[in-house]
């Protein structure tokens, strides 16, 4: 039998085509962003429980970081619900929650439409809520992130009247079914990167919303973002968090440009500066002045000073570790402390 060419093209193409029909089919079904599911590690499943940071991408300026976290301004109008009251904020910290709103419906933009119409209340009182309504400045999901305030004005999503909210921009991560939470939190990790550029705000200063005591209430550091948090107290899954937050910061770069006066036709005209007349004079004979020997200094070697601190009511080894600029690892080795547990009265010896 007589093959032509054009039978036998369809004979060699017909298995490639199934081959490559096969391997999307089996990308797309096979790969969850759902990395939470099932695992004790939350969001870091995907990675075995390693929290090494990553590598730092090349360099990108902050308007390509920016388009990348996907910002979607839906600012709540002034004057109503949580914007009633205009208070001006100049941001020190950046505040990482999450919802905790498992409702399928529960992504950015519904959280924004419920701000938007006053949805979120909160009893009003003296040493508690101020303005009878929740509010923070931005909600991050798998595909985007909202802002509900601008970042020079105070919300109300941390401590009350306390520097959480006085001074910290608010960002909750969304945990509604069918959203990605590694997605959320690269997302988010972005964000926190960009709002550090934009604002001068240094890593040490990106905290959990645990971080804020709310006074008055019987557990004051609320365990948020729970995901985040080992045991209900920042540990080695924060410590990853900052490490992607500080990835998308070291991998900015604001290129530097020099003004140049003769590119532009408006640029004004540059003075010649006069070249000084020399005048002859007559040569004069140096004056030696003899160096005077420098006095000697004898340092006296300093005494290592070892400091100490009291346990008290409230404090943690996390709390401890940035109140004296150290690590929690460093504390327990110090004191041979073989779990987070301090018990009031202690006295810890500090690195």
């Amino acid at each position: 039998m007589k093959w032509g060419f054009v039978t036998w093209l369809s004979i060699i193409a017909a298995p490639l085509s199934v081959m490559l029909m096969s391997a999307c089919s089996s990308s797309s079904s096979g790969t969850s962003d759902r990395s939470s599911a099932g695992s004790r590690f939350g969001a870091t499943a995907a990675h075995g429980g390693d929290y090494r940071p990553v590598p730092a991408k090349p360099a990108k300026t902050p308007s390509q970081l920016y388009r990348e976290v996907n910002v979607k301004q839906d600012i709540i109008p002034r004057g109503q619900h949580a914007r009633k009251y205009r208070r001006y904020m100049k941001p020190r910290y950046i505040t990482i929650h999450s919802t905790q709103n498992y409702s399928s419906s529960a992504d950015a933009l519904r959280h924004s439409l419920a701000l938007k119409n006053g949805k979120l209340r909160a009893r009003k009182r003296k040493g508690g809520n101020r303005i009878g309504y929740l509010v923070w400045h931005f909600t991050t999901d798998q595909s985007r992130a909202v802002q509900h305030l601008p970042t020079n004005e105070q919300g109300e999503h941390a401590d009350f009247n306390g520097p959480g909210n006085n001074y910290s921009i608010g960002i909750e991560m969304c945990e509604n079914r069918g959203n990605s939470r590694s997605a959320t939190i690269e997302r988010t990790a972005k964000l926190a990167a960009y709002l550090m550029h934009k604002h001068g705000i240094p890593l040490r200063k990106v905290v959990p919303h645990y971080h804020w005591p709310r006074k008055g209430l019987s557990q004051p550091h609320k365990n948020c973002p729970h995901f985040l948090l080992d045991n209900g107290h920042p540990g080695a899954k924060w410590q990853w968090f900052l490490a992607k937050v500080n990835k998308h910061y070291k991998s900015i770069s604001t290129p530097t440009i020099q003004p140049n006066p003769s590119a532009s036709p408006y640029a004004a005209p540059v003075a010649a500066t006069p070249t000084p007349t020399r005048v002859a004079s007559a040569p004069s004979r140096p004056t030696v002045v003899a160096p005077r020997p420098a006095p000697r200094v004898v340092k006296k070697p300093a005494k290592p000073t070892v400091r100490y601190h009291t346990v008290k009511r409230g404090d943690t080894l996390y709390a401890l570790a940035r109140k004296y600029k150290t690590s929690v690892a460093a504390l327990k080795s110090k004191n041979g402390l073989r779990n987070n547990i301090i018990g009031i009265g202690k006295r810890l010896r500090l690195p």
